[in-house]
């Protein structure tokens, strides 16, 4: 059977050497509900005057690089504050006395050399500004980059980290983190942002498992739109990109129990080293809609995935666009486009009761170039076939194509070559692979010489090289009950068997 994409460590649950799915043991890839806000209960006349006395108009929090505390703070050429950072700690100590107002950050066009730590509700947004001024850039510090032990995050959201193992604590350009003493999940913590660049920027050649671009754990809900997220990580393209750290967007972290919610739209996730956006640990939620998520295309160094949902987390993918997740390497793995992954007990999971992902949905996405299209793997505890109670993930109307085939039986040069096996190597390559429990593939359009059959089911469990393929995988775990239908491959009805 293939292994899943990618592997774990620690921080990311990508453990060096965890695998197995029945005989073979895999290497492992990195891998709800609504907004929460703080309800009020009015009850009576002075309840609501109270709460109306303190919902009044905060302050501006304008940000320039070139501003000065002595300025008016109503414009970007009066800007108080010249960094990010103090103008948020500023926001958040009016918020602390008005607990009803949201402040506004204007942030006028620039580039930012700094982390950001937000643990309170507000709005970051690029000024109000014409657009021939130019973008608002956050980046991380060279000093910070290139410092392994410099800009540590040092939130409660890393409370219980050490008793984990997971060290060093992360390094983030952007943490959003409400979690209260002895990393306790709150809620009510609400943080917008808006028409920013949230950039990385580490050595190409860093290696370290605990690299994000934004961070959002403790109960916290991100609101990103109109935004993108770049540079985090080492280049997936040397071989430092091996390491398996660099995760663009991580919202939620299940060793330790931190919860993140995301609502995501009209987004772009790139030049990611291992994972573009991950949302893990029960409770943890996403709704990403129409965000472009591009991984670096073929690398022999890593296996990347665009998008993972993981261990109790859920959410919904929808209209979405997922390319260039596409592991050419030696290793026992695949990339994967959209990943789901849970369960597996402590054999490939994160211990006895490791949670599965339920209802998660994937519709109306395009997804090109990568491994796997959607692979969803939710195992039984042995981690040696599917989850044993219903998933009910779903992977509809998606157009999932993959021009790098097998011709003449002799992988072409960015295909999948290893990850079925690595003795003898041979690749797994599927438009949607499914490995839970009555989960749905209904409606997708697949195309290309990458997703195309190579060898009948009778192959298994050791198809012959170069690789086991398939528009619809549902018979290497096999699946538990998958309800497939509508599915078509070059344009012909097909039946996943």
């Amino acid at each position: 059977m293939p292994g899943f994409p990618g592997r774990f460590s620690r921080r990311g649950h990508r453990r060096p050497g965890a695998r197995a799915l029945s005989s073979a043991r895999r290497r492992l890839a990195e891998a709800g509900g609504s907004l929460a806000v703080t309800g009020v209960l009015m009850t009576s006349a002075l309840t609501t005057s109270a709460t109306a006395a303190s919902a009044a108009t905060p302050p501006g929090y304008w940000v320039s690089t070139a501003g000065t505390s002595t300025a008016a703070d109503t414009s970007c050429p009066t800007a108080t504050y010249n960094s990010v950072q103090q103008a948020v700690s500023a926001a958040e100590t009016y918020e602390a006395g008005h607990p009803y107002v949201v402040p506004v950050i204007d942030i006028c066009p620039g580039t930012y050399a700094e982390q950001v730590t937000i643990g309170g509700s507000l709005t970051l947004t690029r000024a109000p500004v014409p657009a021939r001024l130019g973008g608002v850039t956050i980046e991380l510090p060279a000093s910070v980059g290139s410092d392994p032990g410099a800009g540590l995050s040092t939130t409660n959201c890393q409370y219980g980290d050490v008793a984990q193992g997971i060290v060093p604590a992360p390094q983030s350009v952007l943490e959003i983190c409400a979690a209260g003493p002895d990393g306790v999940n709150t809620t009510g913590v609400n943080v917008t942002a808006r028409d920013l660049t949230v950039s990385g920027n580490w050595p190409p050649d860093v290696c370290n498992d605990s690299l994000y671009g934004i961070l959002v754990g403790g109960g916290a809900t991100l609101s990103l739109s109109d935004s993108t997220v770049e540079h985090v990580g080492a280049d997936p393209l040397t071989s430092a990109g091996g390491c398996q750290g660099g995760v663009a967007l991580q919202v939620g972290f299940a060793p330790t129990s931190q919860i993140g919610r995301a609502y995501l739209s009209d987004d772009t996730v790139r030049t990611y080293q291992k994972n573009g956006i991950t949302v893990d640990g029960p409770g943890s939620y996403a709704d990403i809609d129409h965000v472009t998520v591009a991984g670096s295309g073929p690398t022999p160094y890593i296996a990347q995935n665009g998008i993972q949902v993981s261990f109790g987390a859920t959410g919904s993918v929808t209209r979405s666009s997922v390319t260039g997740n596409n592991y050419t390497g030696p290793g026992y793995a695949s990339a994967a486009g959209i990943l789901v992954y849970g369960g597996g007990g402590s054999v490939c999971g994160l211990g006895a009761d490791s949670p599965l992902v339920t209802r998660a949905s994937f519709t109306g996405n395009t997804l090109t170039g990568n491994d796997v299209g959607i692979g969803m793997y939710n195992l039984n505890s042995a981690c040696t076939g599917a989850a044993s109670t219903p998933t009910r993930d779903t992977a509809c109307a998606n157009v999932i194509k993959n021009g790098n085939g097998y011709p003449g039986g002799k992988a072409s040069a960015d295909a999948n070559v290893a990850g079925w096996s690595t003795s003898p190597e041979a690749g797994y390559q599927a438009g949607v692979a499914d490995f839970g429990n009555v989960d749905v593939i209904c409606d997708n359009t697949i195309s290309g010489a990458g997703y195309a059959s190579r060898d009948a089911t009778s192959t298994l469990p050791s198809p012959p090289p170069p690789a086991f393929v398939r528009p619809i995988d549902v018979v290497s775990g096999p699946a538990a009950g998958s309800l497939s239908y509508g599915n078509t491959f070059d344009g012909l009805p097909y039946s996943p068997g």
